[in-house]
């Protein structure tokens, strides 16, 4: 039995079994929000950019595009190096330490550390310098989710509890409570000429994502409302910017993209997507096929993933579970990222052998 699947919507699949793939049929790779799930595929994301997107020709640059740990990693991987970058950052995301109160603070201070390893790992310390990076790759071009946030959700801590609350209760019967709190942007590299079209309920609001505003934006992408302060931009004194994930949990191509792009490639920690950050509660909520037609999902198999420590993939829940014995954490979620590289290795194989012609199924 396979460890990964790769799964694709019916323009990529039919691709695929026509053409295999390769690199130059990349336009764009995108990145969910997760947090700590993102470990489970780390190693894949390592391949992925490390050694598979190496081999591109084509000198179109690629779009990436996250929100949350997506855009974290997808920061990452638009460095200079991208084979260090993305294992510094593993390792920073693993070594978060929690063994005082798991609070607003503490959960901001240990992110931080975790974007200055990744941002700065070979520069002294010096952020600048790993943002240029990203800036000045004619590789890839970044754009990172957010919401600007409206309302009750652009407001002190104890409003935010409360307008999130009513929203969880509307979710259970729709989403368009959330379009009064939450307003979609996306944040580009000023290099893209990319023109996003909303196709869902949520509009896009397109700002620029600069030198200057990048490591807030980043911020932003995974602030979570309430467990994490939000962030203030200078160029938006009136509102309040929160976790790109709200909207676009598992961000889905169709919703916003250009339609006329091309194959968009997307390890992915799960099987299946989940539009918006409350339909994580509901589990027969998932985006279905037809919103996904030029997707490759790239994910771990239920079978590798119950072989894992805990018989699970990693998740926020384990920093409480294990904080009087953080070494074990540290040990286990090490051992999935070990592992995880084997899935990386899998999808390489399978596109340089054209094996991926017969492995590819229908999302």
């Amino acid at each position: 039995m396979a460890d990964l699947i790769i799964a694709a919507g019916a323009k990529a699949l039919a691709h695929i079994r026509k053409h295999g793939l390769s690199p130059d049929d990349i336009s764009a790779i995108f990145g969910a929000s997760g947090a700590a799930k993102w470990l489970a595929i780390a190693g894949l994301d390592h391949k992925v950019f490390a050694q598979f997107m190496t081999q591109r020709t084509d000198k179109t640059p690629v779009d990436l595009f996250g929100t949350s740990v997506g855009a974290f990693k997808l920061a990452g991987a638009a460095r200079a190096d991208a084979n260090i970058t993305l294992k510094v950052m593993a390792d920073a995301y693993i070594a978060q330490s929690y063994e005082g109160p798991i609070n607003l603070q503490s959960i901001d201070a240990q992110t931080d550390i975790v974007l200055k390893k990744s941002m700065s790992h070979d520069h002294n310390g010096d952020m600048a310098k790993g943002v240029a990076e990203i800036f000045a790759n004619e590789k890839y071009q970044l754009h990172i989710g957010t919401v600007r946030c409206h309302g009750g959700l652009n407001a002190k801590v104890w409003r935010q509890s409360l307008a999130l609350a009513r929203a969880g209760i509307f979710s259970t019967f729709t989403d368009r409570h959330l379009i009064g709190l939450t307003e979609r942007t996306i944040f580009s590299d000023p290099r893209s000429d990319i023109h996003f079209s909303a196709r869902d309920s949520f509009a896009v609001r397109h700002a620029a994502l600069t030198p200057q505003n990048f490591l807030k934006v980043l911020r932003a992408s995974g602030a979570i409302p309430v467990y994490m302060a939000p962030v203030h931009l200078e160029e938006d004194p009136e509102h309040i910017y929160h976790d790109g994930g709200m909207l676009d949990y598992h961000p889905v191509p169709s919703n916003f993209w250009p339609e006329n792009e091309g194959l968009v490639l997307y390890p992915h920690f799960y099987d299946h997507f989940k539009l918006r950050w409350f339909d994580k509660f509901y589990p027969w909520r998932k985006v279905p096929a037809h919103n996904l037609d030029n997707v490759i999902m790239l994910a771990p198999s239920r079978y590798w993933v119950k072989a894992l420590p805990d018989g699970k993939i990693p998740s926020r829940q384990d920093f409480p579970k294990y904080r009087k014995n953080e070494a074990e954490r540290f040990e286990k979620w090490h051992e999935v990222v070990r592992r995880s590289h084997a899935l990386g290795e899998e999808f390489v194989d399978a596109c340089q052998s054209g094996k991926i012609s017969d492995l590819v199924q229908p999302l």
